[in-house]
């Protein structure tokens, strides 16, 4: 059965970082719905899998990247840090219970250096919730 669009409630869920004890903590079953899991860095590339663990179709999926940076000589680290955050938006929906890979490549590539490495990190940043009207 297709239910036409204009009758389907649509739930935006976006997450900033809450400081801890703060009254503004996130909802943990909001941020469980969607998942990432997987990550790994092949050169500038950011690749993983995004589950929907919510009973609804999600998407515009934001994922936030981060690119660690870690020095060789930690107890003596430069001062310029390349570390950065990027945000990346899946294209697409997830169905209930479904995963979609992904893979990002920053506008700007990440600087060659040989004082350090990156390492990546990728979390939901926020999602939409397709939810259809209770019967």
């Amino acid at each position: 059965m297709r239910i036409p669009r204009a009758s389907l409630l649509v739930l935006t869920l976006l997450f900033a970082t809450a400081a801890p004890g703060s009254d503004d903590e996130l909802d943990p079953k909001a941020v469980s719905k969607v998942t990432v899991q997987n990550v790994s860095l092949q050169g500038d590339a950011v690749s993983g899998v995004v589950s929907n663990t919510s009973p609804h179709t999600v998407r515009d999926v934001k994922l936030q990247i981060t690119y660690g940076w870690l020095w060789k000589n930690e107890r003596h680290p430069g001062t310029d840090n390349p570390g950065r955050t990027d945000s990346y938006t899946l294209p697409g929906e997830i169905p209930p219970g479904g995963t979609m890979p992904f893979t990002y490549r920053p506008a700007s590539p990440l600087p060659k250096r040989n004082d350090g490495t990156f390492d990546a990190s990728a979390k939901v940043d926020g999602f939409t919730e397709i939810v259809p009207p209770a019967q």
